[in-house]
């Protein structure tokens, strides 16, 4: 009788811990910035005097290739929403965008990053233009950081779908 007890008491503990560690999720959960460089007709017509030209088209291939017909180079009929430029500076600051439209690469970085480092931050720039915010998942694009990541996590992807519900 008292080893029954004592088993059903550690089943017990057990199958709680389960339920605990059930409870906790291991991904991170998408999230928005509250505003975004999408113009009206739900594009996000690009223009670039940068140097990093591989990486932004690989860049906007990687997010059309989840949803295709949103990003593009713009044209002589339609005006840039965003537009991508290189500076130098000497500060931990690798890029960044800001909701008047422009994305910044800093080549005091950007010179010395692998290719997969470069894809991941411009990638994650044209994130926050779709109006994405940062995120924490070891794998996210949106995550902050000089990390090699050259595909869009679930995580990515549930952020820009939320995104393109308030285009």
């Amino acid at each position: 009788m008292v080893r029954l007890k004592r088993l059903m008491k550690t089943t017990g503990i057990i199958v709680i811990a389960l339920l605990l560690s059930l409870s906790f999720t291991t991904s991170s959960q998408a999230a928005l910035l509250g505003w975004d460089l999408v113009d009206n007709n739900k594009h996000l017509d690009w223009n670039s005097d940068s140097k990093y030209i591989s990486s932004i088209n690989d860049a906007m291939n990687l997010w059309e290739s989840y949803k295709s017909g949103i990003i593009r180079p713009d044209t002589a009929s339609e005006r840039e929403d965003v537009f991508l430029t290189d500076y130098n500076q000497v500060s931990s600051t690798i890029a960044s965008t800001s909701s008047n439209g422009i994305i910044r690469f800093n080549d005091y970085h950007y010179t010395d990053m692998s290719n997969g480092e470069r894809l991941k931050t411009t990638t994650h720039e044209f994130g926050h233009a779709l109006g994405l915010a940062h995120t924490f998942g070891k794998r996210d694009i949106m995550r902050q950081g000089k990390v090699s990541i050259t595909k869009l996590s679930s995580t990515d992807k549930r952020s820009y779908d939320d995104a393109y519900l308030t285009y």
